[in-house]
């Protein structure tokens, strides 16, 4: 209630704290938005790295595998590298 004695414009309030609120709200949504964004990417990304790395072991692995092959299997030119790839190859 107003006094009779109040001043015109005495009343008056400075610095109104709930104007900060829907200005605040306008930066928080882009903010998470872009929070989120970068933390899928940054995901994806070290996601996309591990599999790199899986498949060049696999690759890896794979190579190893055939020169073991290789190795056991010989030239073939004769029964006795014939035989020890035969004996190879069952062991496996």
């Amino acid at each position: 209630m107003m006094s009779q004695f109040a001043l015109p414009g005495t009343n008056k309030r400075y610095g109104n704290p709930t104007s900060l609120k829907p200005r605040n709200g306008r930066l928080l949504i882009p903010l998470m938005a872009t929070v989120g964004l970068g933390f899928g990417a940054y995901n994806y990304y070290i996601e996309a790295k591990s599999r790199r790395e899986r498949s060049l072991l696999e690759e890896q692995e794979r190579l190893a595998r055939n020169q073991q092959l290789m190795d056991a299997y010989g030239d073939k030119n004769s029964l006795h590298d014939v035989q020890h790839a035969l004996d190879t190859y069952n062991v496996q």
